[in-house]
C-alpha cells in the first residue's frame, strides 16, 4: 500500500482505514456450436397404424453443450392424432421432473424440464418420449415450436431444429427436386440438373411422366434414367424436344424385375438443363403414371418444379401514419414506402390496413430494381368506434416472388376517440394597460372545459416570457368555467416598455383543439413611479397633475388614479411627496 494520507480543514490528519480488493477479468461468453433436435424418427409411414393403434416417437438431441434447461412444443393434426402420454427421455437425469402440458384440443403438446442441480448435461441422447394415439386415417405434420435450450446461467443456447412427419394412408409421391431454384448467377450458358424422385411406393412395376419447361428460358441436354434400388430389368423409352419445351420419359420393368417398394425417395431421372435466356421456368410433372405388375395404376401425388434466373420480390419497409392518435372524423395520413428488391421491373399493388379492413389501394407500374417509392393514403375515420387500430401496408405478391415475408409492414396503433377533450383560454384581462414599476397587478384568466370529460390541468402566465405563476385547475366538469387570479409583481420590470400577457393550459390527453389553450390579453405598460402624463420623465408637469388631484378619490370630478402613486384611493401628502422624491428621474 502506498504512503497515503487525509487532513481535515485544520490541516490536522485523519486517521484512515485501508482494504484490499481483487479485480478479476470475464471474457464475453461464446456460444458453444448449435445442437440439434429432431424428431425420430423423422417419418413414420405405416399403413398398419389403423385408427385405435399407438406409436412413439422420441425428440432427440446431439451435440449439446452444457445444457441445464429445455422446453419445446410439439403441434399435430388434431383430427389424425391425439397424445396419450408424454414421458422424460434419458438426457436429463430420471430424477428430473418435467412440466408436461398435452391438448388435444388444440393439437399441440408441450414439456419443460430445469435440472435441479449442476452439472450440466452435454452430448447425446433422448429429451422426451412422446406416444400418439390415432384417430383417423391420413397425414399430420409433426412440428417442433418455441423449442429452447439454456445453460446453467439461463443463456439461451444455439440450436437447429428438424421436424417429423405420420402417414397411415399411404401415397406414394412423384416429385422434382429440387423443388424450387432461384439463382441470379445462373445466366447463359451455365447448366444445372434436377431429379424427378419417387417415395412411399409399394409394388412399382413401370412409370410414365412428362416434363414441360420454358423452351425461351432452358434447353434440356439430356436425362439420365437410375436404376431403382438396383433394378436393372427395365426399358426406357425417350423422347426430348426443345421445339416443343418437354421431356418424355416411360420406363417398363420386365420378368425377373423385382417390384419396387421404398419409403424412402429414389431418383428415377436425373435431367440436365442449360440456361438459355434470364427468365423463369416451371418444371411442369403431367401425364405422370405409376403401375403396379397388373399394370393397374397406382395412386399417387405430383409435385412440379421451379427454376427462376432472377430475383423477384418486392418489399414495404415503412408504413407512418401521421399521427398517433385522431378524433373519428379526422383524416389520418398514411404514408408506406415499398422497395423493389429483384432485379426486374415489377408492377404490383400497395393496400393499406386498420385492423383487418382495407383503407385503400393504389397500384405501382414497373418499379425498377433497387427502386423505391413513397405512396401517401387518406384513412378516413369518420364512422369509426373508440379504440386502438393496428396500421399495416403489404404489397401483393408477384409471380414466384422470391421472399413474401417481407410483403407486410406493421407499424403499430393509432387510437381513435370518440368523447372529445377540450379546455380552452376564453379570456385574459387586466384592471389597467398601464402600471407603475413596483404595483401588483391582478391579472385575471378565465379557463373553460370544451370538452366531455372532466379535466384536471395547469395554467400558467407571463409577460413577454417570463413565467408570473402556475395554478392548477382540478376535475373540471364539462361546460364548466372557472376565474382564476394571478398577482404580478412589477417590481423586476423595467419602465417605459410595453409587456405582452399571455396566458397557457397544458394540453390534457387527445386534446381535441391545442389553439385555444393559448391567449394573448394585450400589452401593459410600465411608467416610472410618478410619472403621472406618461411621457417617460418627472417633471412639473406630473406636480401639476398630482395637485390638480390632491383631495381627490374614486367619483370626484377631480380624481385621476395616476395621481394615487399608494393606491390607497384617496390623492394626498404622500402621493405629492412621492412625486416630488422622483422628480427629475426619466427613462
Amino acid at each position: 500500500m502506498f504512503n497515503s494520507y487525509a487532513l481535515d480543514a485544520d490541516l490536522e490528519e485523519i486517521p484512515l482505514t485501508f482494504g484490499s480488493s481483487t479485480y478479476t477479468y470475464t471474457s464475453p461468453w461464446t456460444p458453444p456450436p448449435p445442437a440439434t433436435i429432431r424428431i425420430d424418427p423423422s417419418k413414420t409411414i405405416d399403413p398398419l397404424l389403423t385408427p385405435c393403434s399407438n406409436f412413439t416417437v422420441n425428440v432427440t438431441i446431439s451435440d449439446a453443450s452444457e445444457v441445464y434447461s429445455f422446453e419445446f412444443k410439439l403441434s399435430f393434426d388434431k383430427s389424425i392424432l391425439n397424445v396419450v402420454q408424454v414421458q422424460l427421455g434419458d438426457f436429463f437425469p430420471s430424477s428430473t421432473i418435467p412440466i408436461i402440458i398435452i391438448d388435444n384440443t388444440v393439437g399441440y403438446m408441450s414439456i419443460s424440464a430445469t435440472l435441479s442441480s449442476p452439472p450440466a448435461v452435454s452430448g447425446n441422447g433422448t429429451l422426451a418420449k412422446i406416444m400418439f394415439h390415432v384417430e383417423d386415417f391420413g397425414p399430420s405434420s409433426l412440428t417442433l415450436y418455441d423449442v429452447e435450450i439454456k445453460d446453467e446461467m439461463q443463456r439461451t443456447l444455439p440450436c437447429n431444429v428438424f421436424d417429423g412427419y405420420f402417414n397411415n394412408v399411404l401415397l406414394a409421391k412423384l416429385y422434382v427436386d429440387p423443388a424450387e431454384i432461384i439463382d441470379p448467377t445462373l445466366v447463359p450458358p451455365k447448366t444445372f440438373e434436377v431429379n424427378v424422385t419417387l417415395d412411399d411406393v409399394e409394388n412399382l412395376y413401370g412409370y410414365e411422366f412428362n416434363m414441360s419447361f420454358n423452351k425461351d428460358v432452358l434447353t434440356c441436354l439430356y436425362i439420365i434414367v437410375h436404376d431403382v434400388l438396383g433394378e436393372t430389368n427395365y426399358e426406357p423409352e425417350i423422347q426430348v424436344s426443345n421445339i416443343n419445351g418437354f421431356v418424355w420419359l416411360k420406363v417398363t420393368f420386365y420378368s425377373p424385375a423385382t417390384p419396387i417398394t421404398t419409403y424412402a425417395p429414389v431418383v428415377l431421372a436425373t435431367i440436365r438443363f442449360r440456361v438459355k435466356s434470364i427468365g423463369s421456368s416451371v418444371l411442369d410433372l403431367h401425364d405422370t403414371m405409376l403401375a403396379d405388375p397388373a399394370h393397374d395404376p397406382v395412386p399417387h401425388e405430383v409435385t412440379d418444379g421451379f427454376v427462376m434466373t432472377v430475383i423477384r420480390d418486392v418489399a414495404i419497409i415503412a408504413v407512418t401514419p401521421s399521427l398517433p392518435w385522431a378524433y373519428a372524423g379526422w383524416p389520418v395520413n398514411i404514408t408506406v414506402v415499398a422497395k423493389n428488391l429483384g432485379n426486374i421491373s415489377e408492377t404490383f399493388d400497395i393496400l393499406t390496413y386498420y385492423n383487418n379492413t382495407v383503407i385503400d389501394t393504389i397500384p405501382v407500374i414497373d418499379l425498377p430494381p433497387n427502386a423505391e417509392i413513397t405512396v401517401k393514403f387518406v384513412w378516413n375515420t369518420t364512422g369509426l368506434t373508440s379504440g386502438t387500430y393496428i396500421i399495416s401496408g403489404s404489397a401483393t405478391i408477384v409471380p414466384y416472388e422470391f421472399n413474401t415475408t417481407n410483403n407486410f409492414y406493421t407499424n403499430g396503433e393509432v387510437a381513435i376517440l370518440t368523447v372529445k377533450r377540450n379546455i380552452a383560454i376564453v379570456d385574459v384581462y387586466t384592471p389597467s394597460n398601464w402600471a407603475y414599476q413596483g404595483w401588483i397587478i391582478n391579472i385575471t384568466v378565465i379557463v373553460k372545459n370544451l370538452g366531455e370529460l372532466n379535466e384536471t390541468f395547469d395554467v400558467s402566465t407571463y409577460y413577454n416570457d417570463n413565467l408570473i405563476g402556475v395554478l392548477h385547475v382540478e376535475n373540471l366538469t364539462p361546460d364548466e368555467e372557472i376565474t382564476l387570479t394571478f398577482n404580478w409583481n412589477t417590481t423586476s420590470t423595467t419602465p417605459c416598455n410595453n409587456y405582452t400577457i399571455i396566458s397557457e393550459a397544458t394540453p390534457v390527453p387527445y386534446e381535441y383543439n391545442l389553439a385555444d389553450n393559448f391567449y394573448i390579453d394585450g400589452t401593459v405598460k410600465i411608467r416610472i413611479i410618478g410619472d403621472l402624463n406618461d411621457d417617460g420623465k418627472i417633471d412639473i408637469k406630473d406636480l401639476a397633475m398630482g395637485s390638480v388631484a390632491f383631495g381627490s378619490y374614486p367619483g370626484h370630478p377631480r380624481w385621476n388614479p395616476a395621481a394615487d402613486i399608494n393606491r390607497d384611493k384617496k390623492v394626498d401628502i404622500k402621493d405629492i411627496a412621492t412625486i416630488s422624491a422622483n422628480y427629475g428621474n426619466a427613462c
